[in-house]
């Protein structure tokens, strides 16, 4: 059984819109380079148990995506990371081989970084942490190479966002 997207009031996808306020704004560097660095801050909140530094963790995250325009171009690794993040998901999570085994374990991997942080083990904590963005960077190193064999040269600078090669039937 074949669905239709879901349309929202405006007349655009959900997906259109989900694009236009996630996507496009978070294929900034500064967007992505911010998220990586919110980890770190938001796993420390948590160990010290800081309601008010948890509170500005999560306030900059909403402000990283409202703050930053798209990017006018593929060329930054970070913007390729997202652009790459965004075929992975189009194509499949189980398109590319050990890309979903990679993500699972970093999770677990995050779980338990988030586990030693309240149970304040600073010793796991940090090295949850440290585990966790070489995780992180070793994901986003997939992405961009996904992203340059399948997806570069389909770039609108206009938008931030991916353009969907035409395809020929």
């Amino acid at each position: 059984m074949v669905t239709e997207p879901q349309v929202n009031k405006e007349g655009g996808t959900v997906g259109d819109v989900v694009d236009e306020v996630f996507w496009a704004p978070h294929a900034n560097p500064r967007s992505v380079w911010g998220f990586i660095a919110t980890y770190p801050i938001f796993i420390a909140a948590v160990y010290r148990r800081s309601v008010p530094l948890l509170a500005v963790t999560l306030l900059s995250i909403g402000a990283n995506l409202v703050g930053v325009s798209p990017p006018e171009t593929d060329e930054a690794w970070g913007t390729r990371v997202v652009l790459g993040e965004q075929v992975w998901l189009e194509r499949g999570v189980l398109s590319e081989t050990g890309t979903f085994g990679l993500t699972a374990l970093g999770g677990l991997v995050n779980l338990y970084t988030l586990r030693a942080a309240v149970n304040q083990d600073f010793g796991r904590t940090v090295a949850g942490t440290i585990a966790s963005v070489v995780f992180m960077f070793v994901f986003f190193d997939r992405m961009v190479t996904l992203y340059d064999r399948e997806g570069s040269g389909e770039f609108d600078g206009s938008t931030g966002e991916r353009i969907e090669p035409a395809r020929s039937e």
